[in-house]
């Protein structure tokens, strides 16, 4: 029967101490416990492997870096063709062309044109632009 529940979560904390206790019971000369799942066999076959798992935990770890580096040069390798064909587009087809609108980019022309406000007939200087 297990000492403690098949869900319960063990800390790295509390990972260290019974690791610390492993070593410590390997070092007590004559231990013969009454349950062999409790021996020192069993704990070295435990200890064995929880190494094995975090090995392969941290080759997965340095595999999921690798792979998250390659997706973020192949991001920025399809972004530099990108911006370069869409500034070959502007070049070839013009900034107010369709083919550069499917591409994503608003036709020059698209922008609304602003005009200054008119002034008044009469020369009021207020109604100038900035002097409010």
């Amino acid at each position: 029967m297990s000492n403690i529940k098949p869900d319960t979560r063990v800390t790295a904390q509390e990972a260290d101490a019974d690791i610390d206790s492993y070593l410590a019971l390997k070092a007590i000369p004559g231990y013969t416990p009454h349950n062999p799942a409790h021996s020192v066999e069993a704990a070295t076959a435990a200890y064995n492997e929880l190494r094995a798992a975090e090995e392969d935990v941290l080759l997965a770890e340095n595999a999921l870096a690798a792979a998250r580096d390659a997706v973020m040069e192949g991001r920025r390798a399809l972004r530099n063709v990108i911006l370069g064909a869409k500034n070959e587009v502007r070049v070839i087809y013009g900034v107010s062309s369709n083919e550069l609108a499917s591409l994503g980019i608003k036709k020059k022309s698209d922008y609304a044109r602003h005009s200054s406000p008119a002034r008044k007939a009469d020369g009021d200087a207020s109604a100038a632009p900035g002097n409010h």
